[in-house]
């Protein structure tokens, strides 16, 4: 990264073409591997299905005042 000093006394900063494809790399890898991570997660959920309750199971609420 280059920084030039203009003579107004603003400060710029250029980033070579090369840091921003090593930036850019990196943060693919990055997506990529928080991808996997999240499959992974979702197939060691293993989520099993039960069957639906028969009659009325769940729909009756007993409240006591």
């Amino acid at each position: 990264m280059s920084i030039s000093v203009g003579q107004n006394g603003s400060v710029a900063a250029k980033a070579s073409s090369g840091e921003e494809f090593l930036t850019a790399a990196v943060a693919k890898s990055q997506q990529e591997l928080e991808g996997k991570m999240a499959l992974q997660l979702i197939q060691a959920a293993n989520v099993i299905n039960l069957p639906a309750p028969s009659g009325n199971i769940g729909f009756e609420i007993n409240i006591k005042v």
